[in-house]
């Protein structure tokens, strides 16, 4: 067993210390934001690593050829997480654990570690260009899994922003942490999500769903940036149309989810009943959202402490926890080439 199987369960440990340690202050909108933070660096992401690795694999069409599968875990194979990347895995969670646990926003130190998040979401991205320089364009999921990639220095940037109590664009404070969350969740976890579904569907067959998928990929790789550019912008169309598109294709792609962990027949049964727990988990933070949304045409429907449970957490936990753990252990069989 290698040190990529040993972090996540790690991970999972700590992060459940966390919450324990802050139990008393789990009723603070921010400490809820930084947990659900927390969650995505010290057990999501491990878990991510090591299927955006190429291993060599035996070819079905001979057994002196070889494919380069991301991620595939076949028996005999091994996805090796190159050791800069895991060293900076490291240092950044410790450094997001240590700045929840022990100290106050605010001050050098909590600024530092920060920072070492921060680097890490850097070197990510520079994985993210490197697997894009390989393949370029091609292979829609792995577009996917690259952008989600890309777009974790601007978490890292929010959470150092929000730790160390500063203003970047006006926004600061609660605003900067829940934007950090969002960053985390919408803008990296539904693209790899999206991208490891992708891979699923190409194993599983389902013609008509990988048609459906080409559609509900690139709504997803769009929503987010308008997102953002709405709120960064105070441009209400923006936003809106950042919000129509996970409104329509979140729960596609949670019908999709649901698609492949009842044709993948052959494989274990534990992880499909992740999967499929994975996507229910998405739909009901995506109606916590919707619901939170018609708040400015209907009054206040949900307030922020139960989206911050019932949307962050829930998303956190179940859809990207559960999912990748699944994910995770429905590696592509040999001889698939992911996006193809």
């Amino acid at each position: 067993m290698n040190a990529a199987m040993l972090t996540p369960p790690l991970g999972l440990l700590a992060w459940l210390g966390l919450a324990a340690w802050l139990a008393a202050g789990l009723h603070d909108i921010a400490t809820l934001a930084e947990l659900a933070v927390a969650f995505i660096a010290v057990v999501v992401v491990p878990l991510l690593l090591p299927m955006t690795v190429s291993v060599a694999v035996p070819s079905d069409r001979s057994p002196r050829t070889s494919t380069n599968v991301p991620g595939d875990m076949s028996p005999g194979t091994e996805a090796t997480v190159p050791r800069w990347l895991a060293a900076g895995h490291a240092l950044g969670a410790l450094g997001v654990l240590l700045g929840a646990a022990a100290l106050p926003t605010g001050g050098a130190a909590s600024l530092a570690l920060a920072g070492l998040w921060l680097g890490f979401t850097g070197l990510a991205a520079l994985h993210a260009l490197a697997r894009l320089r390989r393949r370029g364009l091609r292979q829609l999921p792995e577009l996917a899994i690259d952008l989600g990639l890309l777009f974790l220095p601007g978490a890292g940037l929010w959470l150092l922003v929000y730790r160390g109590e500063l203003v970047l664009g006006g926004f600061g404070g609660l605003a900067a942490v829940l934007t950090a969350g969002h960053f985390h969740a919408a803008g990296f976890g539904v693209l790899v999500m999206t991208g490891l579904l992708g891979r699923g569907l190409a194993e599983a067959g389902m013609p008509r769903a990988r048609k459906l998928y080409t559609f509900v990929a690139p709504a997803l790789m769009l929503a987010f940036p308008l997102l953002a550019a709405g709120i960064a912008s105070a441009s209400r169309p923006l936003e809106l149309a950042g919000a129509v598109l996970y409104a329509f294709a979140l729960p596609l792609l949670a019908g999709l989810q649901l698609g492949v962990a009842a044709r993948l027949r052959g494989r274990p049964l534990a992880p499909r009943l992740l999967l499929a727990a994975s996507a229910l988990a998405v739909l009901v933070a995506t109606g916590f959202a919707l619901r939170f949304a018609t708040q400015g045409f209907y009054g206040a429907a949900v307030e922020l402490s139960t989206m911050l449970r019932y949307h962050a957490l829930v998303n956190a936990v179940g859809f990207l926890g559960l999912g990748l753990l699944a994910w995770s252990l429905l590696r592509p069989r040999a001889g698939y080439v992911a996006g193809s």
